[in-house]
């Protein structure tokens, strides 16, 4: 999509510096593939957190025969 942005020189320069990019499209859409690439390891850190949460309330309920320090133990003896 062809569009025209008025971007700050100053903060320009200083992201050239940290880039490999040699032109402004360039930087840009490195820059916008970096947000993205970021946020939606955000979104899934989210969904596994909301999981484990999940799983953590339904296992509360449960008990076990053994502590999970002797399962532990008992697993690391089997090797």
């Amino acid at each position: 999509m062809r569009t025209n942005i008025d971007l700050d020189d100053e903060l320009l320069e200083q992201a050239m510096q940290y880039s490999k990019a040699r032109t402004k499209r360039a930087l840009v859409e490195e820059a916008l593939r970096t947000f993205v690439d970021l946020k939606s390891r955000e979104q899934r850190r989210l969904s596994y957190a909301e999981r484990l949460e999940a799983l953590r309330a339904r296992s509360a309920s449960i008990r076990l025969n053994k502590s999970v320090v002797d399962i532990l133990r008992d697993d690391r003896n089997r090797r």
